[in-house]
């Protein structure tokens, strides 16, 4: 049983450059510094597809001596201040129906 190929990636708006990435998902293609989410949590830097979401490339980022405990700490802080704005715009909405 031959599996079925992925679809082929659009490189329409990536021509002319030297670094591109694809998504084997949905074949979007952007130049590396492009329209990809990129986050680095606890060392590791992945790059998400803007249109899929699905991750790309996960690397172990290198980080500048001293760094790791700080940026630790900014991740920590932006996942617990999204999960409050979260749940505080939940609230929002349930209170005004």
């Amino acid at each position: 049983m031959n599996p079925s190929p992925e679809p082929a990636p659009s490189t329409d708006d990536a021509r002319g450059h030297k670094t591109v990435l694809f998504c084997q998902g949905c074949g979007h293609a952007s130049p590396i510094d492009g329209d990809w989410r990129v986050k680095t949590i606890s060392g590791h830097q992945r790059t998400r597809c803007p249109e899929c979401r699905r991750v790309v490339d996960d690397r172990r980022h290198a980080e500048q001596p001293g760094d790791g405990a700080v940026q630790w700490c900014v991740d920590a802080w932006s996942r617990y201040w999204s999960a409050w704005t979260a749940l505080l715009a939940d609230d929002s909405r349930t209170a005004e129906s």
